[in-house]
């Protein structure tokens, strides 16, 4: 008589060799995954790269943005193009970078204002620069700029801070977006002096407002701030990094010129959704240092007084943490909240 059958459940010698087991499955899986990736990255880009920009046209952000992204479609074959996404102190822009797939074709350009600053004012925002985002990219550095408009009576920041200790609130500052507000509040807190501030959906408003004599000055980047130094109306009252700028030889630093200690410099960097495969993070990265090394983005971005710096995404980790921490300590002794 013939043994039984065996149960379905139970497994035999001959089922092992036909049928893998799950975990032989998942392992197979894997090292697919770890092939695919690769080669993937190895094709990118294969159609049009998209980089979110989340201010206004005519900015320093996009102004670099645009500079980097031509140069990048001549390395990589395939159209870049530049997605304005201005409005809600850049909020906007960034948080549809984050919300974007993680496939390398949606990056962001950025500077500290996005990724420093608006996580430590705004409690609920809904992005998180560290959590979110994955660096690729130190693109540049710059100065700012202290400007008043010519109907105002300083021609020197110590005559600006005498103007507004003798009428505090008086005087009122555009503010583009939090990096302007947070020079403006730092500037405040170390010169024990009260300047309103009128927000502008970007730097490149703020400055037009300026000018037009809508409000009275503004700290803003020298890109930025390019066109309120060729317009005539609004008087250079000093540059905020410790040391003088070139392009500006003979305007003093606000250190110097009665504000020891101030230093503020805006850094611009690019970054990608976090998730991003790590072999198109690094494909990303070595494109844009091989754009910021061609001579001919290097004279555009230097010309509007930028110093390249053409930093590794592991450097560009090291200012985001440190301005963070440094603008934190601002906010939490100044109280500053915005309301979203």
């Amino acid at each position: 008589m013939p043994a039984p059958p065996e149960p379905a459940s139970a497994t035999t010698g001959r089922d092992c060799r036909q049928r893998p087991s799950w975990a032989a499955l998942a392992w197979g899986a894997f090292a697919a995954c770890l092939l695919v990736a690769p080669a993937a990255a190895q094709g990118y880009p294969e159609r049009t790269v998209r980089i979110i920009v989340p201010t206004a046209p005519g900015g320093s952000i996009d102004t670099t943005a645009r500079v980097v992204a031509l140069r990048l479609a001549e390395i990589w074959g395939k159209p870049v193009v530049i997605d304005n996404r201005p409005g809600a102190a850049m909020i906007i822009g960034a948080e549809a970078a984050a919300r974007s797939a993680a496939d390398g074709y949606t990056l962001l350009v950025a500077h500290d204002g996005t990724m420093a600053m608006n996580p430590v004012v705004y409690p609920n925002l809904a992005y998180h620069s560290q959590r979110d985002f994955e660096p690729l990219a130190l693109i540049a550095s710059i100065p700012e700029v202290v400007l008043v408009h010519e109907q105002v009576a300083a021609r020197s920041i110590a005559e600006l801070m005498a103007l507004a200790r003798a009428k505090p609130g008086t005087l009122n500052h555009a503010s583009g977006g939090t990096a302007t507000l947070l020079a403006l509040e730092l500037f405040k807190a170390m010169a024990g002096v009260d300047i309103t501030s009128v927000p502008f959906r970007g730097g490149a408003p703020a400055v037009t407002a300026t000018i037009a004599g809508e409000t009275q000055m503004i700290i803003a980047d020298l890109a930025t701030a390019n066109p309120g130094l060729q317009s005539g109306r609004l008087r250079t009252l000093a540059v905020t990094t410790r040391t003088r700028v070139p392009r500006l030889p003979d305007i003093p630093t606000v250190h110097e010129a009665g504000l020891p200690g101030y230093d503020v410099a805006t850094w611009t960097g690019a970054f990608a959704p976090s998730g991003t495969p790590k072999a198109v993070v690094e494909r990303i990265e070595a494109g844009i240092r091989k754009a910021l090394g061609a001579a001919k983005v290097r004279a555009k971005l230097e010309a509007l007084s930028m110093e390249v710096r053409a930093g590794s995404r592991e450097e560009m980790r090291t200012p985001l943490a440190g301005d963070m921490a440094k603008w934190g300590r601002l906010v939490a002794d100044r109280n500053i909240r915005i309301a979203q």
